[in-house]
């Protein structure tokens, strides 16, 4: 992950507390009932402006349109695939037995539905899931935690560990199983994320196909 030379220490706070209501912006954008098709024109809109801002660009966060090849594609994906079939038979079922609860998956029941539902869901896998989510979490976020928190060996791990938190707040609408899936799958993605740090293509692979099947897995009434 590529981390520029941090501002003056005089702009330093000033930026932070600027960026903390920028970023909490994007964040909370689907949450106050902006519209599904809105929020990640709003959100990306928000977070260049943010970069442009500190004079960097989204291939700062390590987004390239020139890197979008089929290796990072397929092996993101096949990782994703692999993540859902794991998920579905041992992390999913763990957490049901140690929240007691199951997963809430009403907001999908158009899935069930219709087969054009199904394709709605496989495309917000990629459009949502994959390319949204990632630049905004494992791209924008991350990289931003990594330039402004205070230089230190944790850095790394505290920017990774605060970014899956968030990203596990960010679906609270899902309950406390949603919650702590999500946690589950932001720290997996974390690791991703050191092992490909130039290349958000891997991760956005992965969470789109780690979406995929798990909407393919509601489809066919495995959820």
């Amino acid at each position: 992950m590529r981390v520029t030379t941090p501002p003056p220490p005089h702009a330093r706070h000033r930026q932070a507390a600027l960026l903390t209501l920028g970023t909490a912006a994007v964040l909370l954008a689907p949450h106050l009932g902006v519209p599904m098709l809105l929020y990640p024109v709003f959100g990306l809109g928000l977070c260049g402006a943010m970069l442009r801002w500190q004079r960097l660009d989204f291939s700062a966060v390590g987004f390239r349109w020139r890197a979008r090849k089929a290796l990072p594609l397929l092996l993101g994906g096949l990782l994703g695939v692999a993540y859902a079939a794991l998920n579905y038979s041992v992390i999913g079922p763990l957490l049901a037995r140690l929240l007691g609860e199951y997963p809430d998956l009403s907001d999908f029941d158009f899935v069930r539905r219709s087969p054009g539902g199904y394709l709605l869901a496989l495309l917000l896998a990629w459009v949502i899931g994959g390319f949204y989510e990632e630049l905004v979490f494992r791209g924008f976020l991350q990289t931003m935690l990594l330039r402004h928190l205070p230089a230190h060996r944790t850095r790394t791990v505290v920017a990774a560990a605060l970014t899956a938190l968030l990203f596990a707040l960010y679906h609270l609408q899902l309950g406390a199983f949603g919650v702590a899936n999500a946690l589950v799958f932001a720290l997996i993605a974390a690791a991703l994320r050191q092992r490909r740090p130039d290349n958000l293509w891997y991760l956005i692979g992965f969470h789109a196909c780690a979406d995929m099947s798990a909407f393919t897995l509601i489809r066919l009434g495995y959820l």
